[in-house]
């Protein structure tokens, strides 16, 4: 029997790792493993427009930009993964997503990715790519790419859809 010790979360804070997240959490607390959250900041060029999801704009983020974001991923935990009986550990990394990613796992021994994905048409993958496509191709561990499920009318994912919408690659 496989033995799952570790799972990893990326969150980019969207309704994509919501959905993940109820997939990661059930794995870990099913293997009592500790779940791993990781949120990366993609440096931009300092004169790129724009800020990222938690309102900072980035180049190379200072401290206060960084320990607002390790405080934005906490908070993704405590809002979507409340009431974890099972260890969770928070990182916020900086560089290429999928990279970072892949390296993170490597060096925390993880044994499965839950990541969240658009499911787009392959086409579509091939011409546009995607940061869950990249982590399954550079990951040192299985990935399991969570599409956007079909939600019952209470807001929890549908059980019987679990086989049909979560695939385990690699």
């Amino acid at each position: 029997m496989m033995r799952i010790r570790h799972v990893l979360l990326p969150t980019d804070y969207s309704n994509l790792a919501r959905n993940a997240a109820v997939y990661a959490r059930s794995l870990a607390e099913l293997y009592r493993a500790t779940l791993h959250v990781v949120h990366v900041l993609e440096r931009v060029p300092a004169a790129a427009p724009g800020p990222d999801v938690t309102g900072l704009a980035l180049g190379v983020p200072g401290p206060e930009a960084l320990a607002a974001v390790q405080e934005a991923t906490s908070r993704f935990v405590e809002d979507h993964l409340p009431d974890l009986a099972i260890p969770v550990v928070t990182r916020v990394l900086e560089g290429s997503p999928d990279i970072q990613i892949a390296r993170y796992a490597a060096g925390a021994s993880i044994d499965l990715i839950v990541i969240g994905t658009h499911a787009r048409g392959v086409v579509k993958r091939i011409f546009l790519g995607s940061t869950s496509k990249s982590v399954l191709e550079h990951a040192p561990c299985p990935v399991m790419m969570v599409p956007l499920a079909l939600v019952e009318s209470e807001g929890t994912p549908d059980r019987a859809a679990d086989a049909r919408h979560a695939e385990v690659l690699r």
